[in-house]
């Protein structure tokens, strides 16, 4: 995970990165999950970008990107749902 720290106010850094994600129409939700944080959920082809925007004003981002497409859909969505059963 990478951090950036910025220490100014977390709402102009919100709204400093939803002007940037909308200027370039890329399609993002805004979730807050976590107490201290407000996030961007990002969804561009092949990545979906986790951007947390801290209350003391720094910037947490996690990037996940896709392998592509598999040989074997179904067998690996079995593998998922073994993977993770409760």
């Amino acid at each position: 995970m990478k951090r950036m720290e910025m220490n100014v106010n977390m709402f102009d850094v919100f709204k400093s990165i939803k002007a940037q994600l909308d200027s370039s129409n890329i399609y993002y939700d805004t979730k807050s999950y976590r107490d201290d944080a407000f996030s961007f959920l990002v969804h561009v082809p092949g990545e979906y970008w986790e951007i947390d925007v801290r209350e003391d004003g720094s910037v947490d981002v996690e990037i996940f990107r896709s392998e592509g497409m598999i040989d074997n859909p179904l067998a690996a969505i079995e593998q998922l749902v073994e993977d993770h059963k409760a």
